[in-house]
């Protein structure tokens, strides 16, 4: 005699439906000013030089969502402890009677830059940013030039004199408000010669901008 079939007791349970996906949240004003502050003390501590420091700033002012605003500093620690004093004054670099190039000096308290009857270019891209966000170049070209390599995303004041000689600001303006813009201020003068400021060949305005737009398309 043929038993009955029992019933399966076991039967697998039901797939459970793949919860929603999560819209991403639009960061506010005060959130990306949270993340400039993290950044400025991260520059404190001597952890992004000045081009990474303008990078970073454009980042934050162009993140739209809470996740792009925090990859601007994934990398960096919630908080940095305050920087030690330094006694260190202004650096000074001159080009007499010769050529000189220069690449990352500290900027820490600014920079005397000085060319008399030569060339003195001094690259700042990878420099230790400011503790502050501001660098102050005092510039003097006398029968000779200064030629001042600044990276993209930074604000010039150009207040020099000059005297048969020229000033020329070659560089980009940033998209980003003035309150989040690193500054370098440039005084001096310009006496029969040449008071330069320009980005270095590489164009890397818009970095961040690509960046973001990658992330956004891979979301």
């Amino acid at each position: 005699m043929t038993q009955p079939q029992r019933p399966d007791l076991h039967k697998d349970p039901a797939p459970v439906p793949p919860a929603p996906r999560q819209s991403s949240v639009l960061a506010s004003d005060a959130e990306r000013e949270d993340m400039i502050e993290r950044l400025r003390e991260a520059t404190a501590e001597g952890r992004l030089t000045l081009e990474e420091l303008a990078e970073r700033y454009e980042a934050a002012y162009l993140a739209r969502t809470r996740e792009e605003l925090a990859s601007v500093g994934e990398d960096l620690p919630a908080t940095a402890p305050q920087p030690s004093p330094d006694s260190a004054g202004q650096r000074v670099f001159k080009a007499v009677f010769g050529d000189l190039t220069l690449s990352s000096p500290a900027l820490e308290h600014g920079i005397e830059a000085t060319a008399v009857f030569g060339d003195l270019t001094l690259d700042l891209c990878s420099s230790p940013a400011p503790t502050t966000g501001e660098l102050t170049i005092s510039a003097r070209a006398v029968l000779g030039d200064v030629h001042l390599l600044l990276p993209e995303g930074v604000r010039v004041e150009l207040n020099c004199s000059k005297l048969f000689g020229d000033l020329r600001d070659l560089t980009r303006a940033h998209s980003g408000p003035e309150s989040v813009t690193p500054l370098v201020r440039i005084t001096g003068s310009a006496v029969f010669g040449d008071i330069v400021v320009a980005h270095p060949s590489s164009d890397r305005r818009t970095y961040w901008q690509k960046w973001l737009d990658e992330r956004r398309r891979g979301a």
